[in-house]
């Protein structure tokens, strides 16, 4: 993420204890809420985040499906999910990457070598965009191509642009580019959006927008910067290789989730990689849980947060007894 968010910096303190009760890897939607309910319990909480606190919602141009939240940037969102874990009393590390999890000793190891005890862990470490995997896509990266409109759309103010995707992502991309940009295109494989159909009416009346349907990526061209797509559309004849002149590119085709450490630990995954919980977010593993993101679809800021509520408390009924004793409790 290229967002700076200096007003979260005094929450990371330097000088944290060894040992937890809950700690949390990752700082999403659903990490957030799990060390708000937490804290609230009375429960000693660490978050540790490897980018800015809010995760993936820092990066979301607009929100409109959260309850009680008709309309919101995603960055400001996050920054109250923050706040109110902090208020509720949890501790927040970042940045700080988690590099290793020794399970039987219930210990984590930190990329600035720090080792923490916990007594309950919560996984929340969510998905990074899938790429393209063409030609130009790597070399071009930061020079045309992103994966985040909110990110460096002020970059191509008046300028000709492309979203490629289908979903939820890339529609509220387009709708936000369309303020942006002179011309958007908007280039899917099928003829089809899975978005909301709401998102998808709107962004279909836009007059600078233009949807190319049935068609893929084949190469990003450019010398210093991007200068075109090469299409591949179908056609009723067969398929056909086009060119498309744009300054930009924005990459929204899904995710993949961030399961090196559940790997690592051998929690148990499903076919594409996301981790399997059962109902009370309870992973194959004692007293590890998982939540958000990283188990999988819908990915959707109310479900993480509906999740990390759920692990939180059974974390606090099941492994702290319920009924809290901050002494008794405590065998870490």
């Amino acid at each position: 993420m290229n967002i700076m968010m200096p007003e979260l910096m005094k929450s990371a303190s330097p000088n944290l204890q060894e040992s937890w009760d809950v700690i949390v890897v990752g700082g999403g939607p659903g990490g957030l809420t799990s060390a708000i309910y937490a804290a609230r319990y009375g429960l000693k909480t660490l978050v540790i985040e490897k980018d800015l606190p809010g995760g993936k919602i820092n990066v979301a141009p607009l929100i409109e499906n959260y309850p009680g939240v008709p309309s919101a940037k995603g960055r400001d969102l996050a920054l109250r999910f923050h706040e109110h874990a902090i208020s509720a009393g949890a501790e927040m590390l970042f940045p700080e990457e988690v590099i290793d999890i020794i399970t039987n000793e219930r210990t984590l190891l930190t990329s600035s070598g720090r080792k923490f005890r916990y007594g309950a862990l919560i996984l929340a470490t969510g998905c990074n965009e899938r790429r393209l995997n063409v030609p130009g896509e790597e070399r071009l990266i930061g020079r045309g191509v992103s994966y985040c409109a909110v990110c460096d759309g002020p970059l191509y103010r008046n300028k000709r642009v492309a979203v490629v995707g289908g979903g939820h992502t890339a529609a509220v991309s387009a709708l936000y580019l369309s303020q942006i940009a002179r011309e958007v295109f908007l280039i899917h494989r099928r003829e089809k959006m899975r978005a909301e159909k709401s998102i998808v009416e709107r962004m279909l009346r836009l007059p600078n927008l233009e949807p190319v349907w049935n068609s893929t990526v084949d190469e990003i061209r450019g010398t210093s910067k991007v200068e075109k797509l090469v299409l591949r559309r179908s056609t009723k004849s067969g398929t056909e290789r086009v060119e498309l002149e744009v300054d930009g590119v924005f990459v929204a085709i899904g995710v993949e989730p961030n399961n090196s450490l559940a790997r690592k630990i051998g929690i148990q995954l499903d076919e594409r990689g996301f981790v399997l919980t059962d109902r009370l977010q309870r992973t194959n593993i004692s007293g590890v849980y998982a939540v958000g993101d990283v188990t999988g679809e819908p990915l959707q800021i109310s479900k993480a947060v509906g999740q990390g509520t759920v692990a939180a408390v059974d974390a606090y009924e099941r492994i702290f007894g319920g009924a809290y004793n901050s002494q008794s409790q405590r065998s870490w």
